[in-house]
C-alpha cells in the first residue's frame, strides 16, 4: 500500500477536519472536542477517536492536556488551504477544585493542578477552572465532570453564568436580576431557582467564559 493511500481520510474524519477548519475560520480559535461533536451529533469518544487518527495522518496537530490548541497541517488534495492558526498564546489557569451544578458543595481555593489554554479563547483578565459536579446546568450544554474557566469579577450583568458563593458554598448558576430581586437559575427543570437577594452571604466569584474538555 502507498503511503498516500496510508494518508488518505474517511467519511467520518474528513466531516471531522472540515468541521474544525470551518471552526477556526469563523472564529480565530479551533473547536473542542465537544464543540465538534455538537456540530457532527456524534460522541466525544468518537471525536476524540477521529482526532488521533487525523493526527496520525499528519492532518492535524495537538497538544496534550491543552484546550483549543488543534492546528491544521493540511488538507486532502483538491482542497483550498486553511489559514495555520498562528502565534497561539497558552496561558496557565489553576484548577481550584470542583463547583456544584446541582447543591452547592464547598469550593476549596487550594490549586489542585494546573491547564493550558489559547488566550484567544478567553481574552484577558485573571482566571481559574473549576470542575462541574452534577447536573444543574446540562440545558446550557455543561455537563458533569466538564472544567469551566472563570474569569475573576465581582460583578456581572443579567443573564450571565457565573460562580457563586454561598455561606462558603460554591455554585455554577445563570445570573437573573429582576424587579430587584436577584436569582440563581439552574438550566435542568429538575431544580428549583435560589433566591439571594437579602442574603449576605453571598458573592459573586466570576464569569464562566467557556468550558474545557481536558484530553
Amino acid at each position: 500500500m502507498k503511503a498516500s493511500d496510508r494518508n488518505k481520510l474517511t467519511e467520518s474524519q474528513a466531516k471531522v477536519l472540515k468541521t474544525i477548519t470551518d471552526f477556526i475560520a469563523e472564529n480565530g480559535f479551533s473547536p473542542t472536542a465537544k464543540e465538534i461533536s455538537e456540530i457532527l451529533h456524534i460522541t466525544q469518544t468518537s471525536v476524540f477517536e477521529q482526532l488521533s487518527r487525523l493526527e496520525k495522518k499528519r492532518y492535524i496537530t495537538r497538544q496534550k492536556g491543552a484546550a483549543r490548541t488543534i492546528g491544521i497541517i493540511s488538507q486532502p488534495e483538491n482542497e483550498n488551504p486553511v489559514k495555520k492558526i498562528s502565534s497561539v498564546k497558552l496561558v496557565k489557569v489553576p484548577v481550584l477544585g470542583t463547583i456544584a451544578a446541582g447543591v452547592p458543595i464547598f469550593a476549596d481555593e487550594n490549586m489542585e493542578s494546573e491547564i493550558l489554554v489559547d488566550e484567544s479563547s478567553i481574552g484577558k483578565g485573571s482566571f481559574f477552572a473549576l470542575r462541574v459536579r452534577g447536573d444543574s446546568m446540562i440545558n446550557a450544554g455543561i455537563m458533569n465532570g466538564d472544567l469551566v474557566i472563570i474569569r475573576r469579577q465581582p460583578l456581572a450583568e443579567n443573564g450571565d453564568i457565573i460562580a457563586a458563593l454561598i455561606d462558603c458554598d460554591a455554585t455554577l448558576k445563570r445570573l437573573s436580576l429582576s424587579n430587584g430581586e436577584v436569582f440563581l437559575l439552574p438550566e435542568n427543570e429538575k431544580y428549583s431557582p435560589i433566591n439571594v437577594t437579602c442574603r449576605d452571604d453571598f458573592r459573586i466569584l466570576g464569569k464562566m467564559v467557556t468550558t474545557v474538555t481536558v484530553m
